[in-house]
């Protein structure tokens, strides 16, 4: 078993790991003067993550059982919100690449005043491990939740990854770092072609925001995430290479965004890039997420998915109770343990909050 590192050192590994990636890449920066911004006023989008719909569902950590109702619930609250420009389902949309799954989502995103984009998790596909196949169940490949999501922003190109333009000044990059192959990895890499193809995207639109999604994580944010640790596939393998290509075009305003975690709302500024991981609808705490945009800054609320106060109490005690998703060092429940496993998860502080954006 690895041993568990504190906080201190979780700091300086990552601080130290992330200062070298962009030593290693500052010799291929573009240095050029900012090109004149496009104008762009205050825009508002939403953005739901990791919702693991089952029509099926039993309550563990994830409140299955309540997944319909916690989906249903956000629509309806953000058909009540004014003036979002779109919302985005940031992966996971099901619990284990069900068609049956994939029409309850369907048909509530459906009901969406706003646009909607969506792009695959890691349980959006058929699972490759034949242990989590369960009967009466229909499975989706890949290819087939994409086919089947055609129209929230997949198209007929068979690609995992696109591209939308919001409004003037403003865009939607969505990437795809999923393994479907993989049996026990429920981690992610981004091939090589969409690499280069997000760099392309960040500089032929530089005088825009723009808002970069993937459900895996960009960098770690916990002392598990970190290689070798026990959760270090929440971070994408070449998360390095896709950092250093965010900060090669750092003029283009990349605002990266992502799930898979299941914390509240964190954000970190690293090398002018802001990175935001994103709450899942139906685990403690069980929140979505609303922003606001310009070019100067980003501003956010998360509130409180609409169910009630005895599912938000479970789904807190079912947290608590899930040895797993506690950091190793607070693996033994005790009071001042559970604070903590608390804290991290709720991350209270950033419940609303805004950003300053650098423009290089």
């Amino acid at each position: 078993m690895m041993k568990p590192v504190t906080r201190r050192q979780f700091i300086g590994t990552t601080t130290l790991s992330l200062l070298g990636a962009a030593v290693m890449t500052s010799g291929g920066r573009r240095v050029f003067a900012a090109p004149a911004t496009t104008p762009l006023q205050p825009v508002r989008f939403a953005v739901i993550s990791d919702p693991h719909v089952d029509i099926r569902g039993v309550n563990k950590m994830k409140m299955s059982a309540h997944s319909i109702e916690c989906l249903q619930h956000t629509v309806d609250d953000l058909n009540r919100e004014e003036e979002l420009a779109f919302v985005m389902v940031n992966g996971d949309l099901l619990q284990d690449g069900e068609l049956e799954n994939a029409r309850v989502v369907r048909d509530a995103l459906s009901v969406l005043k706003a646009p909607v984009f969506v792009i695959s998790g890691n349980h959006d596909y058929r699972p490759a491990n034949p242990k989590k196949l369960r009967q009466g169940f229909t499975y989706l490949s890949d290819g087939e939740f994409r086919k089947y999501f055609a129209g929230f922003g997949y198209d007929d190109s068979a690609r995992r990854y696109y591209a939308r333009q919001i409004v003037p000044g403003l865009r939607l990059i969505a990437l795809d770092a999923c393994l479907p192959a993989e049996e026990k990895k429920w981690g992610g890499r981004l091939p090589d072609e969409q690499l280069h193809w997000l760099d392309q995207e960040l500089f032929s639109h530089s005088d825009q925001v723009n808002l970069v999604f993937m459900h895996h994580n960009f960098l770690p944010w916990s002392v598990d995430e970190l290689r070798g640790g026990p959760k270090q596939w929440f971070c994408i393998d070449n998360a390095a290479e896709v950092r250093s290509v965010l900060e090669k075009n750092v003029q283009a305003t990349p605002i990266a965004f992502s799930g898979h975690r299941h914390i509240g709302l964190h954000t970190r500024e690293l090398n002018s890039v802001q990175y935001f991981a994103l709450p899942s609808l139906n685990s403690h705490p069980m929140r979505y997420s609303i922003f606001t945009v310009t070019h100067e800054q980003l501003s956010w609320k998360t509130p409180m998915v609409g169910v009630s106060e005895a599912t938000h109490l479970a789904a807190r005690q079912a947290l608590l109770q899930a040895s797993w998703w506690r950091d190793q060092q607070y693996r033994e429940s005790s009071p001042a343990n559970d604070m903590a496993v608390l804290g991290f998860y709720e991350n209270n502080d950033m419940i609303v909050g805004g950003r300053k954006l650098t423009r290089v």
